[in-house]
């Protein structure tokens, strides 16, 4: 198995608590370059991280021939040309979600990473947490037998307090709260249920937000959104993010999971601090849901005190996300989930936009990703 050199481009809290440390003891490959926009901060990162070489340019990372995989952990506007270069180079890609503006960029980053042949990742995280896994394999076990109908609800409040931030800036980030929290229940529902082929979405901005720091104006994007959705298989969605709710709880947010179907009911919980747990009741059962306990091989060994020690150590010690990615750059073979599931979920999200604007009609989404 080849070394496998790494460059990441960004250099925000993301890069340093989530792949800096998954990556720094793998024995298939390393952080070799990182580039950010700010040399002292990149500079910081680099000498915590022992990283020998240090850019504000990514074409020249790009270039310069010390690397021969990338990170794209950019803001979402920057996410298609630093990919369709990296692609260009042959080099592997795993790139943050959105993956783009739109998904007609979206899907030429596709094309060009499967022409090209190379290993490429879009990292929806929540899908590797403990809870979720151990839903998964409860429907797909045939715990609620035909699925009826899925609430996802994702609340959290980032956004109450008005400050400017990119993320809800149409020209940088592409749209709001759909593109930030959205995309990630829309990959969840569909790694739950299967395909969606419908969509029908409500979203607003309840906070005002303020000008750009150098002072511009801009017509800000929201910050709520219901989205509903059909599935191939005839069920029905409704996925709710907003990051203007209160929660009181210590990160201030909240994961929530219903799904009724033929067989039973399942009900996932996830307060972000030490609740992380599965409920279900059979069809027929009397009394409340109760605990479905998260079997040992879901676990995998990680700490289970607080919800983020779970985090930090699911994306950290075992083979999920960047680690996953990087273990398959090094064999040769392919991932999950790839740009061309991250270029589906962004055609979905981009359905809810324009049933939003269309006054929450119905969209029809093709029923295969974007080629």
């Amino acid at each position: 198995m080849k070394q496998v050199r790494v460059g990441v481009v960004g250099t925000s809290w993301w890069t340093d608590s989530m792949y800096l440390p998954a990556l720094a003891d793998h024995p298939a490959g390393s952080v070799q370059a990182i580039c950010g926009r700010d040399r002292l901060t990149a500079e910081a990162l680099a000498e915590n991280w022992d990283i020998p070489h240090v850019y504000t340019d990514w074409r020249k990372m790009l270039a310069d021939g010390q690397i021969d995989a990338v990170i794209v952990a950019t803001p979402n506007d920057t996410h298609h040309p630093i990919t369709m270069e990296a692609i260009r180079r042959g080099m592997a890609v795993l790139c943050e979600k959105p993956l783009s503006l739109d998904a007609s960029l979206a899907s030429e980053m596709v094309a060009a990473a499967e022409q090209a042949d190379v290993t490429t990742m879009t990292p929806f995280t929540y899908r590797c947490m403990p809870s979720f896994r151990w839903t998964k394999q409860l429907i797909d076990d045939g715990y609620v037998g035909r699925p009826y109908h899925l609430h996802l609800r994702y609340f959290t409040g980032y956004a109450r307090n008005g400050e400017y931030s990119w993320r809800f800036d149409p020209a940088i980030s592409g749209a709001g709260v759909v593109g930030d929290l959205g995309t990630h229940w829309i990959d969840m529902a569909r790694w739950l249920l299967g395909e969606v082929v419908a969509v029908s979405a409500t979203i607003d901005r309840f906070v005002d937000r303020a000008p750009r720091p150098d002072g511009s104006s801009y017509d800000a994007a929201e910050d709520s959104a219901l989205i509903q959705c059909r599935f191939e298989s005839g069920a029905l969605g409704v996925l709710h993010a907003t990051a203007v709710a209160w929660e009181g709880t210590p990160f201030g947010q909240i994961h929530e999971l219903d799904l009724h179907g033929s067989g039973g009911t399942l009900h996932t919980y996830n307060d972000w601090d030490t609740v992380q747990e599965v409920r279900g009741v059979r069809a027929g059962e009397r009394g409340p849901a109760t605990v479905l306990p998260i079997p040992q091989e879901i676990w995998q060994g990680v700490r289970r005190n607080t919800v983020h020690n779970t985090y930090r150590d699911v994306f950290r010690s075992t083979e999920v996300q960047a680690r996953a990615w990087l273990s398959a750059v090094a064999a040769g073979t392919k991932v999950q989930p790839d740009l061309a599931t991250g270029a589906r979920v962004q055609l979905i999200a981009d359905a809810a936009l324009q049933s939003a604007r269309e006054h929450s009609r119905w969209v029809d989404t093709p029923s295969r990703p974007p080629r």
